[in-house]
């Protein structure tokens, strides 16, 4: 093969647009509820991208032609380490030598990161890419987070259960509290204040964000509960910003609770709100260590798009 890797620059532009939009057509035949927006709406992702060039980036070129692009999107810190974070829109390359050509694109962006002191590399992929997949994987990425879709439709089977929308917050508080806990332990191991407070303040942004919660009673407390809401313009889910989305933003039931069909319930209340409001689709992220959580979401949504990391060592 014969090419140049240089410095991914403004003139590469156009063509990197041109592949991410394939990569993304792609996705969208084995994840038919992916939006439009980003093929009807280039300029969306020429906007994220260009922002991106600030950053340093490599592209790979064979003659006048793009063969692949590799873009750092931010640099911040996260588990006690600084990381570099590839977006989804800020990669791809074209499928007959795609190993190769991220092999040596990563090759020689790890040791630009490094340099910088980052030790957590990021990099969001489509999840039917299992090519990509199979490439970061023997690169030393695993896997961090599953992005999911699934249409409005109501379940199959789904059984009548005493769930009840909630206009108070308050009622939550120690459900939420004992959900924030469940994810310190393994394998998930993430830390975040249990306080009550703490947790009361995030219940009560949700309700400013005009986010609905759905919780079903045992012995008049609640043992589990749904918060869904329209898809965040920041953050998770970017492309899924501004697309008629809904997103299932927190969900937890108590082990004794689990398996009898609750799950499923408070899903279907979800699912019958964002038909009301107007909602298209219906989105939800988990940690792919979140085992429970995980099983519990692969049955009803599709995924369409993973974030693996791979930890350098410190020491370096």
């Amino acid at each position: 093969m014969t090419y140049s890797l240089v410095p991914f620059t403004q003139q590469h532009l156009d063509s990197a647009i041109e592949l991410f939009l394939n990569g993304y057509s792609q996705e969208k035949l084995h994840s038919p509820y992916l939006p439009s927006r980003a093929l009807d709406d280039p300029s969306w992702i020429r906007t994220k991208l260009q922002s991106a060039l600030n950053n340093p980036g490599v592209a790979v070129v064979e003659g006048n032609q793009l063969l692949a692009y590799l873009a750092t999107g931010d640099f911040f810190s996260w588990k006690g380490q600084q990381a570099a974070f590839v977006p989804e829109y800020g990669h791809c390359a074209i499928t007959e030598r795609k190993q190769r050509l991220y092999q040596i694109m990563y090759q020689a962006l790890a040791q630009e990161w490094l340099s910088r002191g980052c030790h957590l590399h990021l990099i969001g992929h489509f999840a039917h890419d299992t090519l990509l997949q199979a490439t970061l994987y023997q690169l030393g990425f695993g896997a961090l987070i599953a992005e999911r879709l699934r249409d409005c439709s109501s379940l199959n089977g789904s059984q009548e259960k005493s769930v009840r929308e909630i206009q108070h917050t308050s009622e939550l508080v120690n459900l939420h509290v004992e959900h924030i806990r469940y994810y310190s332990k393994s394998p998930i191991f993430i830390s975040r204040s249990t306080e009550s407070t703490s947790a009361l303040d995030d219940l009560e942004t949700h309700a400013q964000n005009g986010d609905a919660f759905f919780a079903y009673y045992d012995k008049f407390e609640p043992c589990a509960y749904l918060i869904i809401g329209e898809s965040s313009t920041t953050g998770e889910g970017f492309l899924l910003q501004n697309t008629k989305t809904a997103q299932i933003k927190s969900a937890y039931a108590r082990t004794e609770f689990r398996g009898k069909g609750i799950g499923e319930a408070l899903l279907q209340h979800a699912i019958q709100w964002a038909q009301q409001h107007g909602y298209e689709r219906v989105f939800v992220e988990h940690e792919t260590a979140n085992v429970a959580g995980g099983n519990f979401w692969s049955k009803y949504f599709t995924p369409y798009l993973y974030f693996s990391m791979r930890y350098i060592d410190s020491t370096l």
